[in-house]
This record gives structure tokens, sequence and C-alpha cells, in this order.
């Protein structure tokens, strides 16, 4: 009976223990169990913001307006994709451009879209910091009083603050600049296509492509005129870009055109940081002919050329049994790095590449490497290097390197391009 009792005795004790327990630990568990909850960034920080909507990080895109809208398209973070964290006063904060030096506001003005324009803080320009509990932040405009989202159902619409609760497309993640952002694919490894053209359609596609027009001679006194579209067209699946000889209708830098000719451009379209980017074409052979396959900073039209930094992935001239690769950009005034290949065979196709990260720009004809620059840690002023670019494409005729056509030069003379593909790790 004894036994039977501090059997009973104890199993009450430990009911009672359990439940004090509980009563001490109920108040924790939940807090234990829950989501960590993001860090606020501190005051002063750079940091980059990357949309859940899309994984695309948030730019004051300035090719876009000059007013900087904030769009969620960029697949790296670089200066454009840098904000600084700044007390707006009353608990809110403000973020401040690197791209424009200004605060970004919600602007009424233009239905509450995020631009980076201001020059000093008021109601437009604070917002609250929202940590989520799944690790993700929130924008709230003080302006409106709504969140900050990134709308995949508009096309080509900045950030703008209209709603008023939060689901994945107001969601944000971010980091402080110093620390590495996350990428959608690993940063070692197999390459892995991301973009490509693949001219197998009907017509150019333009949600790739722009053309840009003119005949002032392009920086090297070139004779063609750029045509909108009249000298490129897709055949069995190619991209033909075809120069002609004319004899009037367009006006160039030294009188009526003799020439006309294309020059595509992915310009504020499709843009990239790093890659291997690479195209299978065939060129022409003539005096006078200079076709390239090339890429520009996308900070051309603000910093102009050569700070914007150049990268000739393939050029030919002439008929010259050589492909040349080579950089340009600005370091206390021009500076340009190349090389060349032999290739006797150039009219025939041929795959050429480069393959462009943090340390190194590598030229490849068909997978075979003839030259390399190096730009790690943006050795001799080449940061440029470390932005992004886009792609151009084109056929020019004449100009200060190739010279002249003559009567040899065979016209119509034409480029032949079966793809453009953008592989990153």
């Amino acid at each position: 009976m004894r036994k039977l009792f501090l059997s009973a005795r104890r199993s009450w004790l430990t009911v009672i223990v359990l439940l004090l327990l509980s009563t001490v630990l109920w108040p924790i568990v939940p807090e234990v169990l829950a989501a960590p909850k993001p860090a606020t960034p501190a005051i002063g920080t750079t940091i980059w913001l990357r949309a859940s909507s899309n994984g695309r990080y948030v730019s004051a895109d300035l090719n876009k307006a000059s007013y900087a809208p904030l769009y969620a398209n960029r697949t790296s973070a670089s200066t454009w994709e840098q904000f600084v964290v700044v007390d707006a006063g009353g608990g809110y904060i403000a973020l401040r451009s690197n791209a424009t030096g200004k605060y970004v506001s919600a602007d009424l003005n233009r239905g509450a879209a995020l631009v980076a324009d201001r020059t000093s803080i008021g109601t437009w320009e604070q917002f609250t910091w929202v940590n989520n509990s799944d690790g993700t932040i929130s924008l709230r405009a003080r302006a409106n009083n709504l969140y900050v989202c990134a709308d995949l159902n508009k096309t080509d619409t900045p950030l703008v603050a209209d709603r008023s609760a939060i689901n994945t497309w107001e969601k944000f993640t971010w980091g402080a600049v110093s620390s590495t952002p996350p990428t959608a694919t690993p940063s070692s490894g197999t390459w892995r296509l991301v973009w490509s053209d693949e001219f197998n359609g009907s017509s150019i596609n333009t949600s790739n492509w722009n053309f840009e027009v003119g005949g002032h001679g392009w920086g090297n006194n070139e004779l063609q005129y750029y045509t909108n579209g009249n000298n490129a067209y897709i055949s069995n699946g190619a991209l033909v870009i075809e120069a002609r000889k004319e004899s009037g209708g367009y006006t160039c830098w030294y009188g009526p055109c003799q020439y006309t000719s294309s020059r595509l451009t992915t310009q504020n379209k499709r843009f990239w940081r790093y890659g291997k980017i690479e195209a299978r074409m065939a060129l022409p052979s003539g005096q006078g002919l200079w076709p390239a396959f090339w890429m520009l900073g996308v900070n051309f039209p603000t910093v102009g050329w050569p700070k914007c930094g150049e990268i000739d992935i393939m050029e030919h001239i002439n008929t010259e049994p050589r492909i040349y690769g080579t950089i340009h950009w600005d370091y206390n005034g021009y500076a340009s790095y190349g090389g060349n290949t032999s290739l006797s065979t150039f009219t025939s196709y041929h795959v050429y590449s480069i393959e462009w990260d943090a340390s190194a720009i590598r030229w490849y004809v068909d997978g075979v490497k003839y030259h390399e620059a190096n730009i790690a840690n943006s050795i001799n002023g080449t940061d440029e290097f470390h932005r992004e670019f886009f792609i151009i494409l084109n056929l020019a005729v004449g100009g200060n390197w190739p010279g002249s056509p003559n009567s040899s030069t065979p016209f119509p003379a034409r480029v032949y391009v079966d793809y453009v593909r953008v592989y990153q790790r």
C-alpha cells in the first residue's frame, strides 16, 4: 500500500512540475519555433533590394528616364542597384540612390511610382521598413500609407506604392553591399543558358533588339547610313545584316549616303554583368567591310564613351584572315587592350565568344582561347567592366580602320548570325 501511495504521489508531483514548466515555457516556445525575423539595416548602410515577385534586383534605372524610376529588372547588383539607408526622422527611413545621389520618392504626381530624383527628404521620401516573419521585408510609403509593389501584371512599369496588404509582390530581400548578393545561378560550375535569340521566327524580335539609325559617321568616319530595319531580316533561321551600295535617299556626314546597313542593339532591353556571351556568325569579305559583335556599358547615355567601357567580342576588317578582340575604357584618358587570332575561313560559320567574370575577360573562336584581359580588383582603372553591358551587332562600311570600299568590294555584303546566346554560372 505504501508503495502504491508513493507511486501515486510521484505521479501527482510529476503532473504539477509539468504544469509549472508549461506555464513558464509557453510564452517562449512560439518565439523559438517562429521564423527568425530579418534585421533592419543600420543607418548609413549601403544595401541592395531584390523583389520576391521575380527575383530581380531593384535598380534606379537611368536608361528608362532621367528621373531614375525604380525597376525590379536586374540580374546582378551594381551601382544603380545600391541605396544608402538614411534616418528620415519620426521612425521612418529614406533611401538615397547611388546612381543619382538623390532620394527615392513615392511620387504621387506619377501615381506613387518610385523615382530617385529628390534632393531633400519630405513626406513622399519617408518609408516604414517592415520586417516580415518569413525573412523578407516590405516598404510602406508615408506618402499614401500603402506598400511598395513589384507588379508583374504591368509590363515595363516601375515599382509603385499602391497596395494595402503584403503578399509576394510586396516582399523584398536585402543585403549590405559589402556582402555578396545571391544570384539566380550557382557562382561556379556549368554554364547555364539565361537568354538567347535563335532567329527562328519570321521577323526580328523587337522585344530583344533596337535599330540604331543615322549616318553621322559613328565616331569613326564610317560611310554607311544605318536604317530602321530596312537592311536586316530573318532568312532560313538566321539574322541577316545587309550592307548595300546606294545612289541617294539618305544624308550622311559627307553628303548623300553611298551605303546603307544595319546596327542592332539590346540596349534597355537585355543587359548582363559577367557571363559567357557568344554568337555563331558567317562574315563577308571585301575592302571597307567591318562587321562587329560587341558590347557597351549600360551607362553609355550618361557617362559617354570610353567611360562606359566597350568589349569587342569579334571584329573583322576587309579581307584579312584574322579576328580581333579588344576592350576599350577610360584610365585617366582613353585606354585599350586587344588581341587577335588567324582565321582564314571567316566567311563560313564560326562561334565567337567571351567568358567574362570578376577576374578576367577571355576571348574564344570555336572554343579555343586566344586572348585574355585581367580586370581583377579593377586593375588599371577597369572598373567599367564590373557593370552591366548590352549587345551590339552591326556591319559598318568604311571608316578610319578598314578604309573605304573599292571597285572589288561586293555589294550587297551580308553578315549571317545563326544565334546569340548568353550563359551565366
